[in-house]
């Protein structure tokens, strides 16, 4: 009589993780409460973490949370990049990738899940959610706030082996992230300064774009991609190239011109969001070509409320031209301009200026014409806004600009601006009555009064 042979059972599918990593990141691969990686533009930071988690989450039930300061939407998360690699690295198979943040990513292999979150929407008893994580990243570190870190650290440190992983591009010197990490001491973090110059993927494109900024700006070039901290004396616009005065002092007979950064109607499909800056500067050029900044508009309104504000700036300062941005939100809004133009007689000469290169590319007639030392800017709050932000500004997507975008129309406008006329001179104060001044005065004239007459009848 013949054994049954028994079938022999599939073996569990072992799903091959290959990773892509900079070799100087192998480090990061040894348990540490705190991997910290730091550095420039183009140095895969972001990319070898999603791959390292993707691979953890595989391997053993891990909860992971993707964090950041500040996420309105899931378009503002590390979700995208997450779901680039699993997909990259051909395990679509092994998870399910839900469409909402909130309900994240979950690995079906292991149980390991996904979620994505801003720090900024927490408090303290609310963070206390996420007590239970095992890995934790968090992006953008630098623009996240000391009371931020103050609430998240011990909640995650308190569950044994989490690890909280660390990334960003240096911003400000005295930043958590980087006095910490970077300028401190942390037994317990593995800290690693990573740069273009350690991809080994930096690619042609990647390298055209290095060198267009290093011909702008050094400084701006080492801040941007070799990852140093930018100064508050600033790197493209220097904060001592600028004059300071008080409204009221700036020199008559100038020429006046106006300046626009637009914002379009709130995002239908993003109610929620906050809406866009919109920003009107009135700049006035005197006799010698010096630019003065004289009058500002600042807000977050739809269009109706800041072509009010616009049309209120022209009757102030009845500037000669009206320099805007070409563009798809132009154009959006260019009928109702014309319309309340139109309703309010209000009219001024409009100037579209077409867009050409990078928002660095496009800032460097202003700085130049700043370096000069040739640039006013009043003593006010909105005055120190504009510095504070033209010092910050690196032509970095995703950082508060719009002020910088209007200076940068002034700069690209400057051969349509004509310089203003020479101030009368004053005249001198005329002497009080019946003083002996007076009395000279008066004899003076008395005796040219007489010689013309003289002359006259002769």
């Amino acid at each position: 009589m013949k054994r049954a042979v028994k079938s022999p059972q599939p073996r569990k599918l072992e799903p091959h993780t290959p990773l892509s990593l900079p070799v100087k990141l192998v480090p990061v691969l040894e348990p540490k409460q705190f991997k910290v990686l730091y550095g420039g533009r183009g140095s895969a930071k972001s990319h070898s973490v999603a791959q390292i988690l993707v691979m953890l989450s595989m391997q053993a039930k891990h909860r992971i949370l993707c964090l950041r300061e500040i996420q309105k939407s899931v378009a503002q998360s590390s979700k995208r990049v997450i779901e680039d690699y699993i997909l990259k690295m051909g395990l679509s198979a092994y998870f399910k990738v839900n469409k909402k943040a909130e309900d994240g990513i979950t690995c079906l292999l292991t149980g390991s899940t996904f979620s994505f979150s801003g720090l900024q929407d927490h408090t303290a008893d609310s963070i206390k959610s996420f007590e239970g994580a095992t890995l934790v990243w968090v992006e953008e570190a630098s623009n996240v706030s000391t009371n931020s870190w103050n609430k998240l650290i011990p909640t995650i440190v308190r569950t044994t082996g989490a690890e909280i992983w660390v990334t960003f591009n240096p911003d400000q010197e005295d930043d958590y992230a980087y006095k910490r990490w970077v300028t401190g001491h942390d037994p317990d973090a593995i800290v690693i300064q990573i740069n273009w110059k350690d991809n080994p993927w930096w690619n042609e494109a990647m390298e055209k774009e290095r060198l267009k900024t290093l011909a702008i700006s050094q400084d701006l070039h080492d801040h941007i991609f070799g990852g140093k901290p930018r100064g508050k004396a600033g790197i493209l616009f220097k904060r001592h190239w600028f004059k300071r005065f008080n409204l009221g002092d700036q020199p008559k007979g100038m020429r006046y011109y106006l300046s626009s950064d637009y914002a379009g109607a709130p995002d239908p499909d993003d109610p929620e969001a906050d809406p866009d800056w919109t920003e009107h500067g009135c700049m006035g050029m005197d006799h010698t070509g010096d630019t003065w900044l004289t009058d500002w508009w600042s807000g977050q309104e739809d269009p109706s409320v800041w072509i009010r504000a616009w049309l209120q700036m022209i009757r102030r300062n009845k500037p000669i031209k009206a320099f805007e941005e070409k563009g798809v939100i132009l154009r959006s809004v260019d009928g109702a301009i014309r319309r309340a133009m139109k309703e309010t007689q209000t009219f001024v000469s409009r100037e579209p200026l077409a867009s050409a290169g990078s928002k660095a590319d496009r800032a460097l007639g202003f700085a130049a014409r700043a370096a000069t030392g040739s640039v006013h800017v009043p003593n006010t709050d909105w005055g120190d806004r504009l510095i504070d932000q033209l010092c910050a500004f690196t032509g970095e997507d995703g950082r508060r600009d719009d002020m910088v975008d209007v200076c940068t129309l002034f700069g690209r406008g400057i051969d349509l601006m004509a310089h203003g006329s020479l101030p009368p001179e004053a005249e001198p104060p005329k002497p009080a009555p019946f003083t002996e001044k007076w009395f000279r005065e008066r004899d003076a004239a008395d005796r040219a009064e007489d010689e013309q007459a003289a002359g006259y009848y002769r």
